[in-house]
């Protein structure tokens, strides 16, 4: 069964999907889809819409870590990849600015990113997160464009390109897009913004730098991103994950780091794979019903909701309705 709509050029070459596909309007999985906890994940895939989930309420955070990657491309990338409608992805020429900072603050870089300066915190602790990543913007550019100049990336540098990774039991491909790459060697991004302390007894906050090193929050969430892009380009160009928070910067690779080793990136795409075909199986056996529920034991106590809003009211009557 074809889909009439399809996100990217490359899904054009799949010619069958699953029935219970089309009931949800699926037709690939993403590493941060599958790197989500289950509940989260039902919630904004088997019963929110696609426009629903664009207006998911972000985070400066979030914003922020767009608004660096914006500027990775601006200053080290050459060509980038985006979808032209009617013309499917194109690769394109990155036009140079001449102060990269100045731009993202007052311009940014439409459509991928609104004016930093524009962004407005969704409640006060956003705020203080927006003013805090805001004035140490400056800093955060200065560390990426060392990290970058370590890494060295030689020759045409293209960003954001589409990859497409079959996995061996999933019925749906994986789908990622690569921060940046040449011809023999790909870099997956990350930045750690400053952590929140505890409030003070006079109320003020004060933040402190994360850690980046080997094994910190998140890091094989990352190292899965990674093996997605490794495999998908047939173990053909060297890993490189680019850590960094607003001072400094870790650069890890297969010389230094046994969990990008190919054999270990190997473990990382077979949990993926076993992770896919669960929820493929809860997608096939409740398609079009809210049933689902009945399978997922929700955590509503985990950070991942925080900045959920009004869902996390929504998401309890919805179990509490299905059960």
């Amino acid at each position: 069964m074809k889909l009439e709509q399809k996100k990217d050029a490359f899904l054009e070459e799949i010619k069958t999907f699953p029935s219970w596909a089309e009931v949800l309007k699926v037709n690939h999985w993403s590493p941060t889809q599958l790197n989500s906890m289950i509940c989260l994940w039902a919630y904004k895939y088997l019963y929110l819409t696609q426009q629903e989930r664009r207006e998911l309420p972000g985070s400066a955070k979030m914003f922020t870590g767009t608004a660096l990657g914006e500027m990775l491309k601006l200053t080290f990338g050459d060509y980038e990849w985006i979808s032209i409608k009617g013309k499917g992805l194109q690769k394109i020429e990155v036009k140079k600015v001449k102060d990269v900072l100045k731009t993202i603050l007052e311009k940014g870089n439409p459509p991928n990113v609104k004016p930093y300066n524009d962004y407005k915190p969704e409640h006060d602790l956003d705020k203080q997160d927006y003013e805090m990543t805001r004035n140490g913007l400056a800093a955060s550019y200065d560390t990426l464009k060392n990290a970058m100049k370590d890494v060295a990336l030689t020759g045409d540098v293209e960003c954001e390109r589409s990859v497409l990774l079959n996995l061996k039991n999933a019925e749906l491909p994986v789908i990622g897009r690569i921060d940046a790459e040449n011809s023999k060697a790909f870099i997956e991004f990350k930045t750690k913004h400053k952590k929140r302390n505890k409030p003070k007894k006079d109320g003020t906050t004060s933040y402190s730098l994360p850690n980046i090193n080997q094994g910190y929050f998140g890091w094989n969430d990352h190292i899965l991103q990674v093996a997605t892009y490794y495999f998908a380009n047939e173990g053909k160009k060297k890993p490189h994950l680019v850590v960094m928070n607003e001072s400094k910067y870790n650069i890890f690779t297969p010389d230094n780091c046994e969990d990008l080793k190919p054999e270990n990136l190997k473990i990382h795409i077979n949990k993926m794979d076993r992770i896919a075909c669960e929820r493929e199986s809860i997608m096939s056996k409740h398609a079009g019903k809210h049933t689902w529920v009945q399978e997922i034991s929700p955590d509503f106590t985990h950070f991942f909701w925080k900045n959920m809003g009004e869902h996390l009211v929504k998401a309890k009557n919805l179990w509490k309705e299905n059960l």
